[in-house]
């Protein structure tokens, strides 16, 4: 009677853990929803502890380390929910990609999403970030095949196109390049796109459109200071001198060390016959090792 009472009370004992677990696992999933990745993760801890076979409880556990930018942390998670899933999930290897791409670990990255999607022949995200990993190694004509089926599988996707405008820029094919600038835009407008066409803008002299570009940047990422210097650039070279500065300063106000605000503030005041002034900002420039600037002190006092 005693050894049966005792194998009950262990059932109930394993069921009270089971349960236990499985309650921990749905509150963890609902931080995780809620974007509590750091709650998320300590519940996640519990239910390891009790249970470190849950494939879901590292796969999520991985997905919140990833969230806060613990991308180490999320490959070793990632990899335990591979290790423990018995059928290839494409979704893992595609996760477990992304983060190595964060870490740089390129070649790692490029199996992963060549697993994905030799899994799931359709999976136009994985071909997207498989062709950011070729970009990253120097592979361009890799990476614009896969570009291009990505955008075959799923041509609502902007960041193919994006990655297909980077492509036609750095072969100076601006023409192409400003029409995958613009459709990748139009499909899911960031801060870089507008950058980029901006830049193509620029090199093309549509001083305009550049101007127009950079500001829409700055509308969307008020701390971008490339597209500050950029513009003040613009600016400068379409004879808008004093709307320059004020791009130049406010560059220096977010960040007092970016050296080339400094810089290219030094050549407009120049330009200006405000030598003095540009003879501080080129020096200020060489102080914080900006070293094209000793070109531009010739006429600067010893």
């Amino acid at each position: 009677m005693l050894k049966k009472l005792t194998v009950i009370i262990l059932a109930l004992i394993v069921f009270s853990c089971s349960k236990s677990s499985k309650a921990l696992y749905e509150e963890a999933s609902l931080r995780f929803d809620r974007e509590d990745f750091k709650g998320a993760i300590s519940l996640l801890d519990s239910v390891i502890a009790m249970d470190n076979n849950n494939a879901d409880a590292y796969y999520t556990r991985g997905s919140s380390k990833f969230n806060i930018d613990d991308f180490e942390g999320a490959i070793l998670d990632y990899s335990k929910a591979i290790e423990l899933t018995k059928e290839v999930d494409p979704e893992l290897y595609y996760y477990r990609g992304d983060a190595y791409l964060s870490v740089n670990q390129h070649k790692n990255a490029i199996k992963d999403f060549t697993m994905a999607v030799t899994t799931k022949p359709d999976y136009a995200e994985a071909f997207q970030l498989r062709a950011d990993a070729w970009n990253s190694i120097g592979n361009a004509d890799s990476a614009v095949l896969d570009y291009s089926r990505a955008i075959d599988l799923k041509p609502t996707l902007a960041g193919p196109y994006y990655g297909m405008a980077n492509y036609y820029s750095n072969l100076s094919d601006y023409d192409q390049a400003i029409g995958f600038y613009s459709k990748a835009i139009e499909l899911g407008a960031q801060a870089d796109y507008y950058f980029n066409r901006g830049l193509v803008y620029y090199l093309e002299h549509d001083f305009k459109n550049a101007i127009s570009d950079f500001t829409h940047t700055l509308e969307m990422d008020n701390q971008f200071l490339e597209a500050y210097v950029m513009r003040g650039n613009v600016k400068d070279e379409a004879g808008m001198g004093a709307e320059a500065l004020l791009d130049f300063d406010e560059a220096i106000r977010l960040d007092p060390s970016y050296a080339s605000a400094y810089y290219n503030r030094g050549i407009t005041r120049k330009s200006q016959g405000n030598l003095p002034g540009a003879c501080d900002d080129f020096n200020k420039a060489l102080e914080l090792g900006y070293m094209e600037a000793i070109a531009k002190t010739g006429d600067c006092p010893n």
